[in-house]
């Protein structure tokens, strides 16, 4: 369900729940800044007001956490629209970003399996965030035409609910 689409009175609440998940996130990747500069678990566990044996914890859990990519919001298409959807970016910050985001190419079937499971990265993830509400379809239309239009290939209009698609 697209945001605007939530009832007036319990947008606080949805936008509260994507800020939560944006947060953990950020909190992970502090977490892995601490440790590459070499600051000890003892300090990090002082600052944080917590124990060591959870800033150990922590810190296994942050090093499986990708770091955002150079001149980005995210490090995931995917992760961009999540912010969007929390309130970080406004509507320009995220077309601007998706437009311009290096998505890696998207998975292939092998000729008898139609099952394809996409890397991060990929067109598929800005599909997937329209899916699930946290982009409306102006805004996947908009990015889905401007990265055509880059491309020198024919701009698209999004119809019903048949999915474009990119890459």
């Amino acid at each position: 369900m697209v945001f605007t689409e939530v009832p007036e009175w319990a947008r606080a609440a949805v936008r509260a729940r994507h800020r939560k998940e944006m947060d953990e996130l950020d909190y992970r990747r502090e977490l892995r800044r601490l440790d590459q500069h070499r600051h000890s678990q003892r300090e990090i566990a002082k600052w944080l007001g917590i124990a060591q044996p959870s800033v150990l914890s922590a810190l296994r859990t942050a090093a499986k956490v990708t770091m955002p990519v150079e001149g980005f919001s995210g490090a995931t298409p995917y992760e961009i629209c999540q912010r969007y959807a929390a309130g970080f970016l406004n509507r320009p910050q995220l077309v601007d970003e998706l437009t311009r985001f290096p998505y890696v190419k998207g998975g292939q079937t092998d000729g008898y399996d139609s099952l394809i499971v996409d890397r991060p990265g990929t067109w598929s993830e800005v599909s997937d965030a329209r899916r699930r509400g946290l982009i409306e379809d102006g805004v996947y239309e908009e990015v889905f035409n401007a990265r055509h239009r880059d491309y020198g290939a024919p701009v698209v209009a999004l119809s019903g609910s048949a999915p474009l698609t990119s890459e």
